[in-house]
């Protein structure tokens, strides 16, 4: 397996330009996937400046219907005429908000991608597989969400509501014993989704989680993660992982990254454009 960060907050190479959004590139076995679109065209760019060809991207993944994660559909959609587009079915009953005091933000999907709909596969079970790849569509809340879904909304007939994030699925790859698994913002919590993976799959160790847990920096609009909750989570992450492999990015904050560091040591990882993961050296 080959893991091929194409957008994200921050790169290391010159070459290669950065937004605030995730797209990644996986190859596993026969499949050549694309987890997630960041907000614009900047992962075709970068997917050029890597020699990775696009067009022979065989399924797509939306982890949830935010823009800087399904902003780039439209302009995938259009070089690569083939691939699956497996998403939640949830993401076109509304639009997405951010409010912070005052200012509200759409921060949602292009109203483009309705004309694309016949491409997509909509996730409607608890969890779906197809050769390998398995989509978890509702995921458990036992745990506390990230503080910071407290300033995003959903918007259906000029009616806001705060966002229950029904729209985010949870991605897995099964390599026979083990799982890998990958998550766009963690809104439904990276601890509530691990725990849901479990709950289906008890027989299988998780080896990987690679995403953004959406532990946001401070701002004056809500409350954030304390110092203490940021160690439960990193704690609970490795209770319910058995002591996986972590590699974050995109929206976890820097004090997050430092905190969940010091508790899990070598097997905490931060991901950016242009970083490349084989699963076979890990």
């Amino acid at each position: 397996m080959k893991i091929v960060t194409l957008t994200d907050n921050s790169t290391s190479d010159p070459k290669l330009q950065t937004e605030h959004g995730l797209s990644v590139y996986i190859e596993f076995g026969d499949h050549k996937i694309l987890f997630d679109t960041g907000k614009s065209d900047v992962f075709i760019k970068n997917a050029e400046a890597l020699n990775i060809d696009l067009r022979q991207v065989t399924d797509v993944v939306i982890s949830h219907g935010h823009y800087d994660h399904i902003g780039g559909l439209v302009s995938f959609l259009r070089i690569n005429t083939n691939a699956k587009v497996y998403l939640k079915k949830e993401i076109f009953d509304y639009q997405y908000y951010s409010i912070k005091g005052t200012v509200s933000k759409k921060i949602g999907w292009s109203e483009t991608l309705v004309e694309y709909k016949n491409r997509f596969i909509f996730l409607n079970n608890d969890f779906y597989i197809e050769d390998n790849l398995i989509f978890i569509s509702n995921i458990e809340d036992i745990y506390p969400k990230p503080k910071g879904n407290e300033l995003l909304y959903k918007l259906k007939e000029a009616h806001f509501e705060l966002d229950d994030f029904r729209h985010e699925l949870v991605f897995c790859l099964d390599t026979g014993n083990e799982l890998c698994v990958f998550s766009g913002c963690s809104h439904n919590g990276i601890t509530n989704m691990l725990y849901t993976i479990k709950k289906y799959f008890k027989d299988k160790k998780i080896k990987l989680i690679f995403g953004g847990l959406h532990l946001i920096d401070a701002i004056k609009f809500i409350q954030t993660e304390t110092v203490k909750e940021i160690n439960e989570i990193a704690f609970e992450v490795d209770y319910l992982s058995e002591n996986a492999i972590l590699f974050t990015g995109h929206c976890t904050s820097d004090k997050a990254k430092d905190i969940i560091s010091k508790k899990m040591g070598r097997r905490f990882n931060t991901f950016y454009a242009g970083h490349v993961i084989e699963l076979n050296t890990l």
